[in-house]
């Protein structure tokens, strides 16, 4: 009577490695295998790519694409290399004003968007400082054809974040007085 409990557990324990370690498979082995984070990103665009936060398993690029699109792709490091997964996109906004946010968006991992600051402002999400990436730092060709002249990314993941599902974003001046400030 005993064996019959033990060869049941016995089971299910079998079948939860079994379940592991092809998740582990398809974790560690599926994907293009590139040997840089560069050489993964998608190509089926003229991009512009940006380098953003980095972890020793994960890239983040920032893009600039076909003139009127501004999104973000994160490339993974499993066992086979490093391979592109998801990627966000949306139209370029019109040229913004100086020290105002007028959008956002998210791919669930970060919250980010365009920004164009005057003086020594601040970008913050829901009390957390946004990391701020310049444009200036992009080649004349393509300020010129993106129209980001003194643009700058700003972003803040979800990990430094309590709340996930509403956002205040706001520009907040050396006084501390906020300038601008968006609800989604």
């Amino acid at each position: 009577m005993r064996k019959g409990p033990y060869r049941i557990t016995l089971l299910a324990l079998a079948l939860i490695a079994i379940a592991f370690l092809v998740n582990q498979y398809f974790i560690q082995f599926t994907g293009n295998g590139k040997k840089t984070p560069e050489e993964a990103l998608p190509t089926d665009s003229q991009y512009e790519w940006i380098d953003g936060p980095k972890t020793e398993n994960e890239q983040r690029f920032f893009f600039l694409s076909n003139k009127k699109y501004f999104g973000t792709s994160v490339v993974t490091k499993n066992l086979k290399g490093w391979s592109a997964h998801e990627r966000v996109s949306a139209s370029l906004p019109n040229p913004l004003e100086e020290n105002k946010v007028t959008q956002a968006f998210s791919d669930q991992k970060i919250i980010y968007g365009l920004v164009k600051l005057s003086g020594e402002v601040k970008v913050d999400v829901n009390g957390v400082t946004a990391e701020l990436i310049d444009l200036n730092s992009l080649s004349e060709d393509v300020l010129s054809i993106y129209n980001v002249n003194d643009y700058s990314i700003w972003y803040v993941q979800f990990s430094h974040l309590e709340n996930h599902e509403n956002f205040t974003i706001k520009l907040i001046n050396s006084n501390n007085e906020t300038i601008s400030e968006l609800s989604i």
